[in-house]
This record gives C-alpha cells, sequence and structure tokens, in this order.
C-alpha cells in the first residue's frame, strides 16, 4: 500500500522545477485574472474558505498549500465523493493553475450520528468566536443556523480574522459548513505575512496570523537550505502545528526539513509527511554560475509582482545571492521562490530590503 502511494504521488508530482511562485503575497480579488497575477497566498486562503463553506467536504484533515499557482490537497477524507468534491472546490477558484490532489479515502469509524438543534450550534460557535483571543480586534457573530450551517456576519479587521473566525466555527460538533456576510480587507498586510522582532507567545496567541508567520518563516528556511528542495516541499500550520508534505530525494533532505522547521520560533510540533522519491537515472545537468544567473534574472525580470523591484543577482557555486530592494514581504518572499526554483540553484543568501515607504 505504501509503495502503490509513493508512485501515485511520484506521478502526480513529477521533478519539474516550480518556477515564478508568490508564496504568500494575497492581492485583492480581481476577474477574468490569469493563474499568474494571482498571488500563491491568496489561491490557499480562497481554497481554504471554499472548503470550510462547503456542506459535503470534512476539512478536519485537508491541507492546502499554493506554490506558482499549483494547488497541493493533502491529508485524508472519509470517502471518495468528498475527495472528487474537494479538488472540484479547489478548482473552483480563479488563479489556481492545476490542483494536485493527494488526499486519501480513510473510512472513518462508524459512530451514531447524534443530530444537534441550531440553537445550540449558534449557541456554541458564538461562545468559541467569543473566547478566540485572536479575534478579540474584530466584531464577529453568528447572523443565523439552518440545518447545521452556520451564516457569519459583522466585520474583521484582517483577512486572517475572517479566515479563523471560519475556522473557529467549522470545528464546532454538528456544522456542516460555514457561511459569511463578514466584512473585511481583501489583501494581507506585511504585518500579517511576516513577523518583524523577537518572538512574543503572548503577541502571537492575540493574532490570527502566527500560523501566517511560521509557514513564512519555514518557507524561507527551506528555500535558503541547500539540503532541502523548497519549492517542493508543501508547508501548512494550524495552530503552531506544522505539516511538511510533497516530496524529497532523500532522508538526509526530509530529516533537514524538519531541523530547519524546528528552528522556528513559536513551532510546537513538527509532522513530517514528506515522501521519499529518489531522482530519476538521466544525468545531472551541470549548470555553471553565468547561466544560472542569466536564468535568474529572466524569471525575476519577467515576473510583474517584481515589476517595482530593484534586485541584483550574484551567483558562486550555484548560491545565489540577492541584494537591493523591494516594496514589501510578498514581493521579497516571491524573488527568494523564483530564484530557488531555478534550475541550478542550490542555495541562496537572502540579503533584499525592504523600500523605505514613500512620503
Amino acid at each position: 500500500m505504501q509503495s502503490q502511494f509513493i508512485s501515485k504521488l511520484c506521478r502526480s508530482l513529477g521533478r519539474a522545477s516550480l518556477t515564478a511562485a508568490a508564496i504568500l503575497a494575497v492581492t485583492a480579488m480581481s476577474t477574468g485574472a490569469r493563474a499568474d497575477s494571482m498571488p500563491d497566498a491568496w489561491v490557499t486562503t480562497k481554497v481554504k474558505t471554499a472548503l470550510l463553506s462547503s456542506e459535503g467536504v470534512s476539512v478536519a484533515k485537508v491541507h492546502v498549500d499554493t506554490i506558482d499557482g499549483l494547488v497541493t490537497l493533502y491529508g485524508s477524507v472519509p470517502t471518495a465523493a468528498e475527495k472528487t468534491k474537494a479538488e472540484t472546490v479547489a478548482r473552483s477558484i480563479e488563479g489556481m493553475r492545476d490542483v494536485r490532489n493527494l488526499l486519501q479515502v480513510v473510512s472513518a469509524p462508524t459512530e451514531k450520528v447524534v443530530a444537534i438543534k441550531d440553537d445550540a450550534i449558534e449557541k456554541h460557535v458564538s461562545a468559541a468566536l467569543t473566547a478566540d483571543p485572536a479575534l478579540a480586534d474584530s466584531s464577529i457573530k453568528v447572523k443565523s443556523v439552518n440545518k447545521g450551517v452556520v451564516l457569519l456576519s459583522g466585520s474583521a479587521k484582517t483577512l486572517s480574522d475572517h479566515v479563523r473566525a471560519m475556522e473557529d466555527a467549522r470545528r464546532i460538533a454538528g456544522v456542516r459548513g460555514v457561511a459569511s456576510e463578514i466584512q473585511s480587507p481583501n489583501t494581507l498586510a506585511d504585518a500579517e505575512i511576516w513577523r518583524d522582532g523577537k518572538y512574543d507567545p503572548a503577541l502571537s496567541q492575540r493574532s490570527a496570523s502566527s500560523d501566517m508567520w511560521i509557514t513564512s518563516d519555514v518557507k524561507v528556511r527551506l528555500l535558503a537550505n541547500d539540503q532541502t528542495p523548497g519549492f517542493d516541499i508543501n508547508v501548512d500550520t494550524e495552530n503552531g502545528g506544522v505539516t511538511l508534505f510533497g516530496v524529497v530525494d532523500s532522508q538526509k533532505s526530509k530529516d533537514a526539513a524538519t531541523t530547519e522547521t524546528r528552528k522556528v520560533d513559536g513551532v510546537k510540533s513538527v509532522t513530517n509527511e514528506l515522501q521519499i522519491v529518489p531522482p530519476g537515472k538521466q544525468a545531472a545537468v551541470a549548470e555553471n554560475d553565468d547561466a544560472i544567473k542569466d536564468a535568474v534574472s529572466k524569471r525575476i525580470d519577467g515576473n510583474t509582482q517584481l515589476s517595482d523591484a530593484h534586485i541584483t543577482i550574484e551567483v558562486k557555486n550555484g548560491i545565489a545571492r540577492l541584494t537591493g530592494d523591494v516594496q514589501n514581504q510578498s514581493d521579497r518572499l516571491t524573488a527568494l521562490t523564483v530564484t530557488r526554483a531555478t534550475s541550478g540553484v542550490r542555495g541562496l543568501v537572502d540579503d533584499l530590503k525592504l523600500q523605505p515607504p514613500k512620503a
């Protein structure tokens, strides 16, 4: 069974490098946009939101991550129908380039279904929203509950708060889906994407962005480490617990991914579900530093999200060093991913700085 899963995983993932990724940039939603114009975190957020609001999908054990528009679904659902529906939901999200459905069907134990009345569900969801310190700055409430479908309303201070409220509601027993009329920003501020300064446990507990901070830090570490192919490793964080999924080519790389993840402040646990898929027997193509530099330059210059960035690239022995300035943390993470995903790059040094705010 395990070998069959690995073979299927290998076929699904392939070994092609993922390019022009924007790990955590989020922009306002627009219609008719091309997949390459929608940043990865926006896509991931929209997929998670859509799954949370879907009545026919059990999301408790489903992980989502996006790299270069390629949405990866990983984990388990109790039926084949739910696996298919989860993929259908993901494919409906604007900006996705493709969906890699690695969900496994694992039958849940037969349990007696206990009907929970809507008024009891409303009471429990309201209590959960009130008790969550991360939502203290927002004003979110339960507008109604109809046959287990919860409708949330009010206002969220951040996009992270909006998603957090939906997650809180979906965890309550008896909830079959969550609809939202919550008013919130359509973008993530830099403060939501990246944590500056020393780790503060109290601040993390009060912020719905804490999991995103961890995911950002883990991804940057994996991209910089020459033992971990960061563009082949998916990361999802929930309440400080990090799940790594995807492929690596050796046990050494798998262990290195765990080691790097544990270095991130705020990580409570690491579940390493990375599959080891040895590289093919085809001969590796050696690339010289000048060729690598040229390839990275073309990818950065051709990325519309980096049009206002000023980046200088140096490559020595396959290690790329980026200097210069970018407008925000989203652009910084995009540049790092584009670079690390370029063929021949074995690691990178991040010396990028944020541009000072315009007067």
